[in-house]
């Protein structure tokens, strides 16, 4: 029996030693691993910090920017309606003068043309009555030299219209 004792004992010795080994693995596998998570969680929560820090920076420095924009925006608005207030101004006296202009010219050439028209229709008028009253005494001396020879008597008839 010394062999086989010898033997379950070396087995034995084996097995504990195998655990041993294995336990002792085990314990540096989870050591290891608590180890990577600790430095996992602390690079983490470092970087975790430094990645706030950066965002905070980053949305700060877009808010300034996008407060410049606007900034920049209104004065370039209020500039630009500065400048059209005045350009809609001068363009509203220019366009008033030429309109007052253009009244007193016409003004003018409508009275220069009144008169001249007037002239034209008196004279017109003073054409026409000498024409008719032409027409009526020599219709009136027709129809006398007519009345002369149809009833031999000639009669002097005042007329109307002269």
């Amino acid at each position: 029996m010394g062999r086989f004792t010898n033997d379950m004992t070396l087995l034995r010795t084996n097995i504990d030693s195998s655990r041993e080994h294995r336990v002792a693995q085990k314990n540096a596998r989870i050591s290891g691993v608590q180890e990577l998570m600790a430095n996992f969680s602390s690079t983490r929560k470092r970087e975790g910090l430094q990645d706030a820090h950066e965002r905070a920076t980053f949305v700060a420095n877009n808010a300034k920017g996008v407060k410049r924009l606007l900034d920049n925006f209104h004065n370039f608005q209020q500039t630009m309606s500065r400048q059209n207030r005045k350009e809609r101004v001068t363009f509203v006296n220019i366009v008033a003068t030429q309109t007052r202009e253009l009244l007193n010219g016409f003004h003018s050439s409508h009275k220069a043309m009144a008169r001249h028209n007037a002239k034209i229709r008196a004279q017109f008028v003073a054409n026409n009555s000498k024409c008719v009253g032409d027409f009526l005494a020599e219709a009136s001396q027709d129809r006398a030299g007519a009345h002369a020879v149809f009833f031999g008597t000639v009669k002097k008839k005042a007329s109307p219209l002269v």
